[in-house]
């Protein structure tokens, strides 16, 4: 295996059209894989001092984040602890501190984990990847380039150079909870992020996302467009956590079961339009 380091999206672009090229930002996932036999790059380029892909800039038609933006640079920004607590909670449950020093929303986003924490509030957000290469730059809606367990839109030769996010409501309560088989630095068995905003006790506005139940985080459409209009109140929450239920398609693996999960999610469900509505105490849990 041949290392290159980088230090332009020009020296980048140009690496990456070699045959078996890997992209390195943060490692931690990376050489993980490496470690175990399961990926071995002919060409890792490693683009941790291109600095273009660690900027964070805060625009009146949203939040920008580099791709290379280490998810502690991106915790410590003002605008995503003011305007995205939802994002800002779920990265302070991602790893240890010393990993999100090293780890990136972009290589969180790449790995294309079904239980990606990062991934649930990119999507709640309405987050959209632009993706580059030599020649141009493409954009996708976050929820379109995951598309399952390790795979993603990205084609031959592309990265992703940044995430957008566009400005939110500023009346929307965040929640995200997850559960796992230890109180810290756990991977979800399941979880569920989401916002809700409501108006003389009707909700108005909700995205619900979860985790760790199909392919890829999973927006809960059908229960949204079950709440919205309501107000939330035990018959709503029943109904609401039923469909949560039904919308998502876990499996059996080592840590929890099918049936197991399907339970979580509807539980979180309501547990998060209880907590939200009204502005209650819970919101985003850290």
């Amino acid at each position: 295996m041949d290392y290159l380091r980088v230090t332009s999206e020009v020296e980048l672009a140009a690496a990456l059209r070699e045959d078996g090229a890997v992209f390195l930002a943060g490692g931690t996932d990376l050489l993980v894989k490496m470690r175990a036999g399961a990926l071995r790059p002919r060409l890792l380029v490693d683009a941790a001092r291109v600095d273009s892909l660690r900027q964070l800039s805060d625009r009146p038609d949203g939040l920008w984040i580099g791709s290379g933006a280490r998810l502690e640079d991106v915790l410590a920004s003002d605008a995503v602890r003011r305007d995205y607590p939802l994002l800002a909670a779920v990265l302070h449950s991602l790893g240890s501190v010393q990993i999100r020093n090293r780890a990136t929303l972009g290589g969180n986003l790449a790995n294309a984990s079904p239980a990606a924490d990062g991934v649930l509030a990119l999507i709640a957000y309405d987050g959209k990847v632009a993706l580059a290469t030599q020649t141009g730059e493409r954009t996708l809606d976050v929820s379109e380039f995951v598309r399952g367990p390790r795979r993603t839109a990205l084609a031959a030769g592309e990265y992703i150079r940044s995430i957008w996010l566009p400005a939110p409501r500023s009346d929307w309560v965040p929640f995200f909870h997850k559960v796992g088989r230890r109180q810290a630095l756990t991977i979800a068995i399941a979880s569920v992020g989401g916002l809700l905003a409501e108006r003389d006790g009707v909700i108005v506005d909700v995205r619900v996302v979860a985790g760790s139940v199909a392919p890829a985080p999973l927006r809960l459409h059908p229960v949204e467009d079950l709440v919205v209009g309501r107000p939330v109140d035990r018959t709503l929450l029943a109904t609401a956590s039923e469909a949560a239920r039904k919308a998502v398609a876990p499996i059996d693996d080592v840590r929890a079961s099918a049936p197991y999960r399907r339970d979580v999610i509807g539980d979180l469900v309501a547990r998060f339009l209880r907590q939200a509505s009204g502005h209650t105490a819970g919101g985003a849990s850290p």
